[in-house]
């Protein structure tokens, strides 16, 4: 039944809206690394404003701020005791995340996930999932240059994932394996004094 993806792919052309510009570090984590980069980012715009704080063993805390920025409000309220992923897990459906992903959707810098066969030669596949058009494409490499669109611990993150953050000690808090990811991989010193990892994860 190819026809009808033929006219969902006609339809959605038709509906499109030019953008000029990107116009949100948002939209650039997510033409990055799809909604994923686009929570991590909103993480660090939460520990920027104070919004949240991160303790030691790298889990997020509630603070009394109360943010206005809709992808700040939706980390603060997956809060109060969570590690950056559980976020993610939390973020990647509910609003604000579909607005992102539909705006995006009618400016053509991103293409559906049902159209991606149809259009794999005018769409390129990012590290996280996401199909950008040649236009999407275009509007990063610009938005990568803009210091006003790109700025703070939002940006760097948004561009360069959590391991990014400005603050070194809480890049690593944020990446660090939980206790339970550990326990997935042994580390062993052989005989001939190379070290040795060893995947222990089922399968």
């Amino acid at each position: 039944m190819w026809w009808w993806r033929v006219l969902l792919w006609r339809r959605w052309r038709r509906g499109l809206r030019r953008m000029n510009r990107l116009e949100t570090i948002y939209q650039v984590a997510y033409l990055i690394g799809g909604p994923d980069r686009v929570t991590d980012t909103a993480v660090a715009g939460a520990l920027e404003r104070k919004a949240a704080r991160l303790d030691r063993s790298g889990v997020l805390h509630r603070s009394s701020v109360k943010p206005t920025d809709p992808f700040v409000l939706a980390v603060v309220e997956s809060l109060p005791k969570v590690r950056a992923e559980r976020v993610r897990e939390v973020l990647r459906e509910p609003e604000p995340m579909r607005s992102l992903r539909a705006e995006l959707l009618a400016a053509g810098l991103v293409v559906p996930t049902y159209h991606w066969r149809r259009a794999w030669h005018a769409a390129t596949r990012t590290p996280g999932g996401v199909w950008a058009t040649r236009a999407g494409e275009r509007l990063l490499a610009e938005a990568r240059e803009d210091p006003r669109l790109v700025t703070g611990a939002r940006g760097a993150v948004a561009l360069g994932g959590l391991g990014a953050y400005p603050d070194r000690r809480s890049a690593w808090l944020l990446t660090a394996p939980t206790a339970g990811e550990k326990a997935r991989v042994t580390v062993s010193s052989p005989d001939d004094g190379q070290m040795d990892v060893t995947d222990c994860s089922p399968g």
